[in-house]
């Protein structure tokens, strides 16, 4: 949940990616133009506002849960700053509800029955430093009780890269099947689509 947990140990990972972009060879376009995959469990957003790169191998390992965890790298495509509001923030699941961030309060009171798994989720989270020169920061939607504040809302622009976990509570628990992170921006939405369990369309 540190904003540590995403940048430490990516100086290999800039090194390796710092002749690359996130357009790089290996993407492959989805069904979404605006969407491309850049890993088993990686997609990549580029947007007129945003750029963002979304994993979500946690969840793809760990169906049935009550929360679903996604790590995600938000960047500007343009010099002027953009203004990212938790509480516009959601996931579409299986179901076709769509589901909103978690409150700070929320993420907190299950703090402790989580622990294990954000470890395990620690250990999982993929690299997403495709963002090269660009200066780190935390994206704390939630955080970790008594390690800090949550944001009610970040800025990026094409400057600056953040990196965070989003945490979504579902009763029904973790599916197999689509889903849909959204992000509600003054000027546009941006819908990211990816697959739980199933071959990637």
């Amino acid at each position: 949940m540190r904003r540590t947990m995403l940048v430490v140990g990516f100086p290999l990972a800039a090194a390796l990616l710092a002749a690359v972009t996130v357009s790089c060879g290996t993407a492959s376009p989805t069904a979404t133009p605006s969407v491309e995959r850049i890993g088993g469990t990686t997609v990549h957003y580029r947007g007129p506002a945003i750029d963002a790169v979304v994993s979500y191998r946690f969840a793809s390992l760990n169906e049935g849960m009550d929360w679903l965890f996604l790590d995600v790298a938000l960047s500007g495509n343009t010099r002027i700053s953009v203004e990212v509001k938790r509480d516009e923030i959601s996931v579409r699941i299986p179901s076709g509800e769509v589901v909103p961030l978690a409150t700070q309060t929320e993420f907190g009171q299950a703090y402790a029955k989580n622990a294990a798994a954000l470890a395990r989720a620690d250990v999982a989270s993929e690299p997403l430093d495709y963002y090269p020169g660009r200066r780190p920061k935390g994206l704390d939607f939630v955080v970790a009780p008594g390690s800090g504040i949550s944001l009610l809302a970040a800025w990026v622009n094409d400057l600056d890269v953040a990196f965070g976990r989003l945490a979504f509570f579902l009763p029904g628990g973790v599916q197999k099947g689509p889903y849909e992170l959204r992000i509600d921006l003054p000027e546009s939405k941006v819908r990211i689509p990816f697959r739980l369990g199933e071959a990637s369309r």
